[in-house]
C-alpha cells in the first residue's frame, strides 16, 4: 500500500501530537534502529517509517500498536464492529425484518470478498437464531468452517465470527472448531482484551453444547480449558461458569431445584450486567422446559 502525501502527513502529525502530549522529545523516543532524523522526517510527512521501525517508534511513546491505530481512526470503532453492534441490537430486540434489511444492504454492496461473505453469514445466523425456519445454505456453512479452520492464529475477528455463528454449525463442526479454537491460544493468552473475548467464546461453546446435550465434551474438555484460563479477576466469567455447572447438574438429575442457578443470576445482576442476567434467566427457563418435555416422554415405571 502506497500512502499519499496527505496520509503521510496525518500519520506523522498524529505521532507528534501523541509524543508531545506525553511530554517526550524526539531524543527521548529515538532508539535502536530508529534515528532522531528519521523520526523528524516522519513527523513532518517527508518519509514513512518501515513497519519494524514504526512499531519501535510507537513503543517509544508507551503505546501499543492497537492503541495507536485507534487514535489514527479518531477513536472510533472500526466499521466492522459497528455493524456487529447493530446486529446484536437487532437480535436482542427480536427484529427479524431489521436484520433482513441489513443483510440486503450487505448483499447490495459491490464487494463480495471473504469478509463480506462472512459478515453476511453473521447476519444470516442472527436471523436463524430468531427464526429457525430461516435456512442457511450448506455451502455457506462449509465456507465458514473452512475459513475458521484455515486460520492458524485466531484474532478478535475470528473469535467474534465463531461466537456469533455457533448456532448454524452442526454438533461435529462446533466441537471440531471449538477444539481448534482452544488449541490456537497464542493471541488470547497474551493479549488482555483477547483473553476476555476468549472467555466469552468458551462460555458460548459450553452454552451451545449443553443445549445440544453434548455433556461429555462440555465437562471433560471445554469447562476444563476455561477453568485454566480464569483467575481471580475474571469474576463475571466465574459466576456464569458456575451457573452452567448447576445447569449441567440439573439436567443430569444430580440436583432437582433451580435455586442455585437463580442465585448465580442474581450475582450477575449485582455485577452490573442486567441484560446478561435476563438472557441467563431466559436460557434457564428454556433448559427447564426442555428437561420437562424429555421427562414427559419417559415411559412410566412398571
Amino acid at each position: 500500500m502506497i500512502l499519499n502525501e496527505k496520509e503521510l502527513m496525518n500519520l506523522g502529525e498524529l505521532y507528534r501530537e501523541l509524543r508531545v502530549a506525553r511530554g517526550l522529545k524526539l531524543k527521548d523516543v529515538a532508539r535502536g534502529n530508529v534515528s532522531l532524523s528519521q523520526l523528524s522526517k516522519f513527523e513532518n510527512g517527508q518519509t514513512m517509517l518501515a513497519a519494524d521501525k514504526l512499531l519501535v517508534a510507537i513503543s517509544g511513546i508507551h503505546m501499543s500498536f492497537a492503541e495507536f491505530g485507534h487514535a489514527l481512526n479518531h477513536y472510533q470503532e472500526s466499521p466492522f464492529f459497528a455493524v456487529g453492534k447493530q446486529i446484536a441490537k437487532l437480535q436482542l430486540k427480536g427484529d427479524v425484518e431489521g436484520l433482513k434489511q441489513l443483510l440486503n444492504t450487505l448483499e447490495d454492496t459491490e464487494t463480495f470478498d471473504t469478509y463480506n461473505r462472512l459478515n453476511r453469514i453473521d447476519v444470516a445466523s442472527a436471523i436463524h437464531s430468531l427464526d429457525p425456519n430461516y435456512e442457511i445454505a450448506d455451502e455457506d456453512k462449509k465456507f465458514l468452517t473452512d475459513y475458521l479452520y484455515g486460520i492458524e492464529e485466531w484474532t478478535e475477528y475470528e473469535l467474534y465470527i465463531f461466537g456469533n455463528t455457533m448456532a448454524i454449525l452442526s454438533d461435529a463442526d462446533l466441537i471440531f472448531l471449538g477444539k481448534a479454537f482452544a488449541e490456537r491460544d497464542k493471541f488470547y493468552l497474551s493479549l488482555p482484551q483477547h483473553k476476555k473475548t476468549a472467555e466469552l467464546t468458551f462460555l458460548n461453546i459450553i452454552f451451545a453444547l449443553i443445549d445440544r446435550e453434548e455433556f461429555y465434551y462440555t465437562t471433560f474438555f471445554f469447562i476444563d480449558k476455561l477453568e485454566k484460563l480464569l483467575n481471580y479477576q475474571d469474576m463475571f466469567a466465574i459466576v456464569v461458569l458456575n451457573f452452567l455447572r448447576q445447569i449441567l447438574a440439573y439436567l443430569k438429575g444430580e440436583i432437582t431445584t433451580t435455586e442455585p442457578m437463580e442465585e448465580y443470576i442474581e450475582m450477575v445482576e449485582k455485577l452490573g450486567n442486567p441484560t446478561t442476567a435476563l438472557v441467563l434467566r431466559e436460557r434457564l427457563e428454556a433448559f427447564c422446559l426442555k428437561d420437562k418435555k424429555r421427562a414427559d416422554k419417559q415411559p412410566p415405571l412398571t
